[in-house]
């Protein structure tokens, strides 16, 4: 890509950001906002209102939050008033997800989440950006992944805290009501860093590639996928909803768990 190329994009990303920080704020002022029209849950709207008030306010963590429209779960909530915490490991998505949110009760963070205190490389392609190495062995394999890797591939390093640190610094309270984990492979190291039944959030919205044909043949992907799951259900949490992409669990109440 040239530097002209690079530069015109960057412009187009951020002016489309801004436009969507007012766009959607306005809806959001006059009628109440839903799900991102690129949301991968069709049906996120429904399942979410049956458990909490989309307009009451509550207060949401998204680890991999992009640059805060495309593909998330909860733009639509930060436009509604909710507060929420935004962790964003690329430099530039990070920026472009604070002009997204400029007008919302938000922080947007800087960094990754993970096992521990250290720093790692992030392969930024895109909404596929990873810091797994074998996710992007993956995506070099995958048709739709490698179409994105070849418009846009820049490694970047980014400081890796555990979320129990950041969600501690951050003022964070245990029992909020909404985590949302969307690392592309590297979601068990975020959750290696973060004690669930302490923090204990109500729902979690959670990608894992344990039942997507994409990854039949890589093992690892889909055993590291199916350990989350399976950590999450031995916190006391149930599923709601799972498609090829994303999993909804909810957190049982005590009845619930004495029953299971």
């Amino acid at each position: 890509m040239t530097a002209q190329r690079s530069a015109a994009r960057r412009v187009w990303r951020t002016f489309r950001s801004f436009r969507d920080a007012v766009w959607t704020k306005l809806v959001a002022s006059t009628k109440g906002r839903k799900p991102s029209s690129t949301c991968q849950i069709d049906s996120l709207a429904e399942i979410f209102a049956a458990e909490f008030d989309p307009m009451g306010g509550g207060q949401f963590v998204e680890v991999g939050a992009y640059d805060g429209e495309r593909f998330s779960n909860t733009s639509w909530l930060a436009d509604n008033g909710w507060h929420g915490l935004y962790l964003e490991p690329s430099v530039d998505y990070a920026r472009l997800c604070r002009i997204r949110h400029c007008f919302n009760k938000t922080q947007v963070l800087n960094l990754a989440a993970g096992e521990g205190e250290s720093e790692a490389v992030l392969m930024q392609i895109g909404a596929l950006s990873t810091m797994c190495e074998d996710t992007l062995k993956e995506y070099e394999r995958l048709d739709f992944a490698k179409r994105m890797m070849f418009k846009e591939r820049k490694p970047q390093t980014t400081v890796v805290r555990t979320l129990n640190s950041i969600l501690t610094d951050a003022g964070i309270e245990p029992g909020f009501e909404l985590l949302v984990v969307d690392v592309e492979g590297y979601e068990e190291k975020v959750f290696s860093g973060f004690d669930l039944s302490a923090w204990s959030p109500q729902m979690l919205i959670v990608e894992l590639h344990d039942c997507c044909d994409s990854f039949d043949d890589d093992s690892e992907t889909a055993e590291s996928a199916s350990r989350v799951r399976q950590k999450i259900l031995a916190a006391g949490y149930l599923e709601l909803y799972r498609d090829s992409v994303n999993t909804i669990f909810k957190r049982m109440d005590q009845q619930q768990r004495q029953v299971a």
